[in-house]
């Protein structure tokens, strides 16, 4: 991997090399990306660990929750939290003493968050849904958990409408996804019900980026089989 990028020069190419081209051989195995793409993710990744200081070797969660919010503009900020926590976590390899869960994103998770931005595959999307709003990590989403997102729904200053109207949505909720009337809604209750009506996969609360966002990522980040699967037009626009 030489002369990737011209900001690097022959001293920070070779530090990039050491640092991730054994993680990136590793990831074609199974990643998603083609080679290249993989490469162009890896040099952003990289950029954002250079804003910590020449010795720094990994991302921050807080430049991770930037990210999300200015990149996927994924505004909400307990959503944005609870990704990047999801996300964060993900790697499970980390030996370093310095590396914490809460402070660090590694490259691996790094490269995770793109993998479940641009997948196709349904179930890798519910997956990450259900687990964003499964605030307490039990598998289901009990009543006072649900409540806690329809809140958001609605705001005013007549508190009894906004009120109702919260009961009103959460009712519905449970109606549509809590199938064996339990009182709580189970990860394989999303699921069958997204599987059958996909635009509900979000249902709670915005986890993913518009099409139009990706889009632009896609293009800026040069994902360029994104375009090949889905034939969206912006890149023929840009």
């Amino acid at each position: 991997m030489k002369n990737l990028d011209a900001s690097l020069d022959y001293m920070e190419n070779a530090r990039f090399n050491y640092l991730y081209a054994p993680i990136v051989l590793r990831m074609e195995k199974t990643s998603q990306f083609q080679r290249c793409e993989l490469l162009s993710l890896v040099l952003i990744y990289h950029k954002f660990v250079l804003e910590n200081g020449s010795r720094a070797k990994y991302m921050t969660t807080v430049q991770l929750s930037r990210m999300i919010e200015m990149f996927f503009h994924i505004s909400d900020r307990e959503i944005n939290a609870i990704i990047v926590s999801r996300i964060s976590r993900y790697d499970d390899t980390i030996n370093d003493p310095k590396f914490t869960y809460d402070r660090y994103c590694s490259l691996v998770s790094f490269i995770r968050l793109f993998s479940i931005y641009f997948s196709e595959s349904l179930d890798l999307r519910m997956q990450f849904a259900f687990s964003v709003y499964d605030t307490t990590e039990r598998g289901c989403l009990d009543r006072e958990v649900v409540t806690r997102w329809v809140d958001k729904f609605f705001e005013g200053d007549d508190e009894d409408e906004i009120f109702e109207l919260r009961t009103d949505m959460t009712e519905v909720i449970f109606m549509k996804f809590d199938l064996d009337r339990d009182m709580v809604i189970s990860e394989e209750e999303y699921f069958n019900v997204v599987r059958e009506q996909p635009a509900l996969i979000e249902f709670l609360g915005r986890v993913f980026p518009s099409t139009r966002d990706l889009d632009v990522i896609a293009m800026c980040s040069n994902i360029l089989s994104f375009f090949d699967r889905t034939g969206h037009p912006l890149a023929d626009e840009l």
